[in-house]
């Protein structure tokens, strides 16, 4: 396999600092030199490791920073090379909050979640953003549900998030009610999310 310009090694990586900076680093780690301008992309692990252990990137967004800046332990934060990249958020603010949610949850020792409503869409990311970390029920709030199942729902659950806003029946959320329910009245996961972080942490 040919050599590739270590450019384009480090933007495949996310690295979108520097680029004598991250050569720096490869001079250090023995695995090049700055006067040779590709790398064998049998490397591409090693430098990978080399450059994750001496930099954090991030994307431009500013709680994306601060919070990079919070979680560097000593490694200098630079620019993602594409927000996909970013090692906060991944190009995904819905996915970060998702992440605060878990930790909220699992700090408060929460573990199951009912969501009633949500597009299919808005489900089917939910659950892919959530990544089996916590016990999910996500239930189409266009689909008729008996008082018998949504007991069933709010004694299983820890905390049960009423979707408004969204394709939710009124038949289907005037089930739900008690201690235990938030009634969300805005349409994104990321407000979904914060919510539920916010109760768990009250």
């Amino acid at each position: 396999m040919d050599a590739i310009p270590k450019e384009e090694l480090f933007r495949r990586i996310g690295y979108g600092g520097d680029p004598e900076a991250a050569e720096q680093v490869l001079e250090w780690a023995g695995l090049s030199r700055p006067a040779k301008r590709a790398i064998h992309p049998d490397k591409e692990e090693a430098v990978r490791e080399a450059l994750e252990a001496a930099f954090f990137w991030v994307c431009n967004r500013g709680d994306c920073r601060a919070e990079a800046e919070r979680r560097a332990a000593g490694r200098t934060v630079v620019p993602a090379a594409e927000p996909a990249a970013c090692q906060v958020c991944g190009g995904s603010v819905n996915q970060r909050r998702v992440d605060e949610m878990v930790a909220a949850c699992t700090a408060r020792g929460w573990r199951r979640l009912v969501v009633v409503g949500g597009s299919p869409n808005a489900r089917d990311e939910l659950r892919a953003n959530v990544a089996g970390r916590l016990e999910l029920r996500l239930l189409d709030g266009t689909t008729a549900r008996t008082a018998k199942q949504a007991r069933g729902d709010l004694a299983w659950a820890d905390v049960v998030v009423v979707w408004g806003s969204t394709q939710l029946d009124h038949k289907v959320s005037n089930l739900y009610r008690g201690p235990k329910v938030i009634a969300l009245h805005r349409r994104s996961i990321q407000e979904l999310a914060t919510e539920v972080a916010r109760a768990a942490g009250a």
